[in-house]
């Protein structure tokens, strides 16, 4: 429906008594036309995609499915790949370290899901279609 929603986190995200995931707080989306670049930095830090921290443009629905990856990695480890005291650092994680994977935790699947949501380069990240 080419709706970006730019702040999906697990604060975000609904399950229904039947078991059906919900996306809530639209706030911050955005109506585009495909292939439309964003400029714009918003979200919560510790969900936003290398992409947006480098202020060069960005194509939105790449950086939501790497938000929905960091929300899966919290699911599956109980932290978010990246945390940092201030948001100079945060950046800096984001854009030059990867995320460390417990391999032993989670099944191979999950895992080449994982590596493959947050890739760093967004032309080569996983995608929806």
């Amino acid at each position: 429906k080419n709706v970006l929603h730019r702040d999906i986190k697990l604060d975000n995200i609904l399950l229904t008594s039947q078991g059906d995931v919900k996306i809530c707080d639209f706030g911050v989306s955005k109506l585009v036309a495909a292939g439309e670049r964003m400029t714009e930095q918003c979200g919560t830090p510790a969900y936003i995609a290398p992409e947006v921290f480098k202020n060069q443009g960005y194509e939105g629905f790449a950086s939501d499915i790497w938000s929905a990856g960091v929300v899966l990695y919290a699911m599956l480890f109980g932290a978010v790949p990246f945390k940092a005291s201030n948001m100079a650092e945060l950046h800096k994680q984001v854009l030059e370290r990867q995320p460390t994977y417990k391999e032993e935790e989670i099944s191979f699947e999950a895992l080449a899901l994982l590596k493959g949501i947050l890739e760093k380069d967004p032309t080569v990240r996983l995608t929806s279609d």
